[in-house]
């Protein structure tokens, strides 16, 4: 009787051996595909909520903007007349005219340039001159 396993048994198990080297990449790179899916998934949706959120605040801009038009007359006046501005350098106004419009104009130019693609901004309607 011979020792030797039968040739069919053999290749078998290399047979075996190369299958399961075959299935291991493709499980490794399942598993990394469905990985980097979700965290495609998470950032975008994390994106689409700092962009609704910060869109919420954009009446506050249109706001500043209007406080810097307003700063206009009121920095002249302290110009003229300093003792006007009740203890504030006279000069601190007119920054705060720059510094209102400079927030209020990078603030749009901020939320346009961070619009997720694919995503409209659900409040553009209310806004005027902006009618699709």
């Amino acid at each position: 009787m011979s020792t030797k396993p039968p040739v069919a048994e053999i290749g078998s198990e290399a047979t075996e051996r190369r299958s399961t080297r075959r299935v291991l990449p493709a499980v490794a790179r399942l598993l990394f595909l469905i990985v980097r899916g979700l965290t495609k998934a998470t950032l975008y949706t994390a994106w689409c909520l700092a962009f609704y959120v910060l869109s919420m605040f954009r009446p506050l801009t249109g706001m500043a903007m209007l406080a810097a038009i307003v700063m206009v007359p009121l920095s002249i006046t302290a110009f003229v007349k300093p003792e006007a501005a009740n203890g504030m350098p006279f000069w601190a106004l007119i920054l705060m005219t720059f510094g209102f419009a400079g927030f209020s104009i990078g603030y749009t130019i901020f939320l346009d340039w961070i619009t997720p693609p694919g995503l409209e901004d659900t409040s553009a309607r209310y806004r005027r001159g902006e009618h699709g």
